[in-house]
């Protein structure tokens, strides 16, 4: 699988037309290492990267601002003789400016320190949410609609669930309250996949299990309706494992060693169905499935797997 397209904000001021110019053929050069710029001018807003000319009279100011705001800086001047992290002389080529822009945006915090409590997405999704109406939420050039009412998120036509999970944890997500009048007239035609919650937390549990809430130790859990997949997000080795669920009460260690599959993943499958709200808690112990059942249970699990194109023991195997 390719790596999901990152997307990121870049603010621009005291720049000259030329190295104007020249940022914006960089920043688009940057969709070859999957990176998804926005580029706009600078406003005091938080951005993931501020390039100013300090050769501009208001370039003080600005440079005082992006510290005070914890903004990460490129700075263009004819002061600097060489190039050095954070630093382009006056006259940077394109790929100067390209290979810093790339250095910089990744250089992000590693996955432990960015994670600080549930994602807003991911609030908003939680099937004990309160619905309140539909929000718009935006990152960079991403755009996404959470629609409670309906339990389900609006993406554009390119976008995967695979790429929103891979920046669900970003702190940078800014939310608008609309109605369905704004967003038929406005956002609509823009935003025209629509994803249910399921699909959303399945898909997190497999690409982003660390931020998915830990299910209880010893806990046994069934599924109270086969989930809402998308076979591109769900990995082959999980279906028999969901069939399973789907069919009576497992604990995940027991799971894991009747559909040999990793215990890490059965614990991704028990942390998605509670969190999308599928999930019928057990309290008393599991018993095991008596043999009169096997037969409705292997004609059941082969009718899933055949919906998703698989062969049902090559998939267990996986």
């Amino acid at each position: 699988m390719k790596t999901p397209i990152r997307s990121f904000q870049i603010a621009a001021t005291g720049l000259d037309l030329l190295h104007q110019t020249r940022l914006k053929l960089a920043s688009s050069l940057l969709l070859a290492e999957r990176m998804d710029v926005a580029l706009q001018p600078w406003s005091g807003q938080a951005v993931d990267l501020l390039v100013i000319g300090l050769d501009h009279p208001a370039s003080a100011t600005a440079l005082h601002q992006a510290h005070a705001l914890g903004v990460p800086t490129l700075l263009v001047a004819r002061r600097f003789g060489a190039i050095a992290r954070g630093e382009l002389p006056h006259g940077a080529t394109v790929r100067d400016l390209n290979e810093q822009l790339s250095t910089l945006l990744l250089a992000t915090p590693d996955a432990a320190d960015v994670v600080q409590g549930t994602p807003l997405l991911m609030q908003l999704a939680r099937h004990d949410a309160q619905p309140a109406g539909m929000h718009l939420l935006q990152r960079g050039a991403m755009t996404l609609l959470v629609d409670p009412a309906t339990r389900s998120i609006a993406l554009p036509a390119s976008t995967t669930l695979a790429e929103v999970a891979a920046q669900l944890d970003d702190a940078t997500w800014s939310l608008t309250p609309i109605d369905v009048e704004t967003f038929q007239h406005q956002y609509a035609y823009r935003l025209p996949q629509r994803h249910s919650f399921e699909a959303l937390f399945f898909c997190i549990a497999h690409h982003r299990p660390e931020l998915m809430p830990a299910p209880a130790a010893q806990a046994s859990l069934q599924l109270r309706q086969w989930p809402d997949l998308s076979a591109d997000d769900v990995p082959g080795h999980w279906l028999l494992a969901i069939a399973r669920l789907h069919a009576r009460p497992w604990r995940a260690t027991a799971l894991a060693t009747a559909c040999r599959i990793p215990q890490d993943a059965a614990q991704s499958l028990f942390s998605a169905a509670l969190a999308s709200g599928l999930a019928l808690n057990q309290d008393a112990p599991v018993t095991p499935s008596q043999r009169r059942g096997d037969t409705h249970d292997s004609r059941f699990f082969s009718w899933v797997a055949r919906r998703f194109g698989l062969s049902l023991f090559q998939g267990a195997a996986s």
